[in-house]
This record gives structure tokens, sequence and C-alpha cells, in this order.
């Protein structure tokens, strides 16, 4: 049987590793077909999140790799996942934090961080989960990591672990689970995983982990 072909539809060219790496690890079987609008974060962040005409253009691209013959579609880009529920797909299409979602609301914490790099992406993601979990009662807090989006853009990995890290540590005391919001910053999940005593979610990790149970005979998507 030939391996899956999983399309990463990315919206910035920082999602890239963090998507790869975590593929490599849980699921290196697929594989993987990338795809770039490196546009589209910086006009969302511009215009405050999601704009009709963006959401558009990212439908337009999972068209493209479901026509393309993709097995599955993967976001890499949070701000984009309410498009992959707009349209009747033939094959799997993820938003980026699907799985982490549904992750956090198993897992049933008290109270949630979510960590990311940019304002406009962490209010998003923080409005989201909170829309997600609906009554369970959680308490979901956005943390925005000053410098991480310049460290990641610059590809200084070092930097980027120690700014993450030391967020992370702040946040550690008072909530019982933190979260990676944006594939960007996941790179360091092993690193800030190590460095404070609650669970840490890594969205590309579990987005591999999904799609590997659903093209392999696992779990219905």
């Amino acid at each position: 049987m030939a391996a899956p072909t999983v399309a990463l539809i990315h919206a910035t060219p920082t999602s890239m590793p963090p998507a790869h790496t975590a593929f490599a690890e849980r699921f290196p079987d697929a594989r993987l077909w990338n795809l770039l609008d490196d546009r589209l974060i910086t006009e969302a962040d511009a215009a405050g999140g999601l704009t009709p005409a963006l959401g558009q253009r990212m439908a337009a691209l999972i068209r493209y790799a479901v026509g393309g013959g993709a097995d599955a579609v993967q976001l890499t880009c949070s701000m984009y996942g309410p498009v992959t529920q707009d349209g009747d797909w033939a094959v799997p299409v993820h938003a980026s934090d699907a799985a982490m979602f549904t992750r956090i609301r198993a897992d049933r914490p008290h109270r949630v961080a979510v960590l990311g790099p940019l304002s406009t992406g962490v209010a998003d993601t923080t409005r989201r989960l909170r829309e997600f979990l609906g009554g369970a009662g959680v308490r979901v807090e956005g943390v925005v990591v000053e410098g991480a989006a310049a460290a990641s853009r610059a590809d200084d990995h070092a930097q980027l672990r120690d700014l993450v890290v030391d967020a992370a540590r702040r946040a550690a005391p008072e909530v019982d689970m933190i979260v990676l919001g944006q594939y960007s910053i996941s790179l360091v999940h092993a690193a800030v995983s190590a460095a404070v005593p609650v669970p840490v979610l890594s969205p590309p990790h579990l987005a591999a982990d999904t799609l590997r149970d659903v093209l392999t005979g696992g779990q219905p998507r």
C-alpha cells in the first residue's frame, strides 16, 4: 500500500519546521506536500483576524490540495481553522489545533494557559477554545510570548526556547495545562515540558497522531 500523502497548508514559513518535525516523530510514513501562501498570516494579523477574502484564499488552497491527490489536508495556522468547516471535502481536512482541542476537552483541565507569539493568534485561539469547551467550566487565559515571533523568523532556536520556557514557568503556578497555541513555537515543546510541572500540549504532534490514526485504519474522521 502506498504511503499516504498529507498536504500541509502553511500561512507562514515558520510553521514548516515544526510540522515536519512532528510528522517525522509521530507519522514518519506520511509523504508531506507543502503548500504556502506566506501573506496569509501577515494579512490576517493586520486585519485583526480572519476575513472572508482570506478565508476564500485558504479554501482555494484546500481545493487545490484535494484536487491534486492529497489523502488528507492539515492546516498549520490556527486562525484559518474555521475554513475547514466550510466545505464538504472529499478527504479529511483538519484545522491546526482540532486534535489539540479534542485532547483538552478529554483531559478536563480546570485552568489552561494558551501561549503564542502574536496577540492576534493568541486571542483567536483563546476565543475558539473557550467556545469549543462551552460550559465545561475551564478557565482559559492567553499569554503573548514577547519576542517569540522575531526569534522564530530569525531561526534563533535558543532564543525562542528561552522565551517560551520563561513564559511557561511564569504561567505554570496558576494553571494545570499549558498549550502552545501556534506551530511556530512548538519546536521547543520538549524543553517547555521539561521545565514545568504541568502537561504541555503541542498542536502539530497531536495533529500528526490523529492523521496517522485516520489514514492507517485507526479512528474515523
